[in-house]
């Protein structure tokens, strides 16, 4: 089978969403001899790896030519900006399209590719990361069939990891706490310092590593600045660009895994945090709810966006949560204890055969 899979970005930028075509793509390679074609606007010029073909994403006509070559075709997020594109030139290609939703926000706020996607719904088939979900409920809603496939973890990855992270990168602390995140829209980095003032007043010696990539997106730059800036004088470390071994490393070696994040659908640094037998703490944002190994913290109220409103109360409660997973043995060891529950069934070697069902 030729598949298409399409996104805004992939490998090699580094994220979420790439980390999981990357991982979907290479095992249908390998496992189910598809023919694999990734077509994104990240991507610059034609390269292969490891059996999988990344192309530069056209627009318009360009576009459905592209996708005319597959067998079948897979959008990893309706907020794809050729999404659009395609639903309204579906009938010109001969194949099923499959779409991961990724929180459907696209859908939601343009009835014009809704109304198009709704009246040829038999050439779709939905995908949502969890019933736990905006998007799943969104198409319960709608009377949408939905087929609910969850993200993964590459659990070899972190097994085999024997990287000295502390000494590496000569860190000094009683406590680490990490942060991996993107400096995307929503991610909270803009709560990161004031969570760190606050733990400040009861806990001396920790610091918290605040993992990021160089990316594409627009505001990257100024919003990693920002960051910084609020950040002077506070136990705050920023790294990077890091290899991928260290920052499995700075999970393995880290004592809690702190999520920002004012919004999300199904989070892979969750899934890592668990993989490695770290304590998390995040905003009951996402799935989030469903996921063993940490405290989430509760919010009273959401923009009008539907990202988490953040109040001191809400910070206070970050801060709480942190003391106590440091703080109490017998609290720590059960949050590590329940992370290990099902956690192979969430192996990517697991995750995949699903979307191969699903293609098929």
């Amino acid at each position: 089978m030729k598949l298409g899979i399409c996104a805004n970005f992939s490998h090699k930028s580094v994220g979420g969403s790439e980390a999981v075509i990357k991982h979907i793509s290479e095992r249908l390679v390998k496992n189910y001899n598809y023919e694999v074609n990734v077509y994104s606007f990240s991507c610059n010029a034609v390269f292969s790896e490891n059996g999988v073909k990344y192309i530069p994403c056209r627009k318009g006509n360009a576009f459905i030519s592209q996708m005319s070559y597959n067998d079948h075709i897979f959008v990893y997020s309706d907020s794809f900006w050729g999404f659009d594109t395609l639903v309204e030139n579906v009938d010109k290609i001969d194949c099923t399209v499959s779409v991961c939703l990724v929180g459907a926000y696209h859908l939601q706020s343009h009835p014009e590719t809704y109304n198009l996607l709704k009246n040829n719904i038999n050439r779709f088939n939905l995908i949502t990361h969890s019933s736990m979900t905006p998007d799943y409920k969104w198409c319960i809603d709608n009377n949408f069939p939905v087929k609910v496939i969850p993200n993964g973890v590459d659990l070899l990855e972190f097994k085999e990891n024997d990287v000295d992270f502390r000494k590496k990168y000569n860190i000094k602390e009683k406590y680490i706490i990490l942060n991996v995140s993107s400096y995307f829209y929503g991610k909270g980095f803009e709560i990161l310092h004031r969570i760190a003032e606050k733990l400040s007043e009861s806990i001396d010696d920790f610091v918290i590593l605040q993992f990021s990539n160089v990316s594409q997106y627009p505001y990257d730059k100024i919003f990693f600045e920002r960051t910084k800036k609020q950040s002077r004088g506070l136990p705050i470390k920023f790294i990077r660009d890091a290899h991928r071994g260290d920052i499995v490393a700075a999970f393995k070696a880290s004592d809690i895994f702190l999520s920002c994040s004012k919004k999300e659908v199904a989070p892979l640094v969750i899934l890592e945090s668990r993989a490695s037998k770290l304590p998390w703490v995040s905003m009951r944002v996402g799935d989030t709810s469903s996921q063993t190994g940490g405290i989430p913290v509760d919010f009273n109220s959401v923009d009008k966006k539907g990202y988490a409103v953040v109040d001191s109360k809400v910070i206070n409660h970050f801060s709480v949560a942190i003391e106590h997973l440091l703080n109490m043995p017998r609290l720590r060891q059960a949050a590590i204890t329940e992370s290990q529950r099902d956690i192979e069934e969430l192996d990517w070697d697991n995750i995949v055969p699903l979307y191969n069902e699903v293609f098929k």
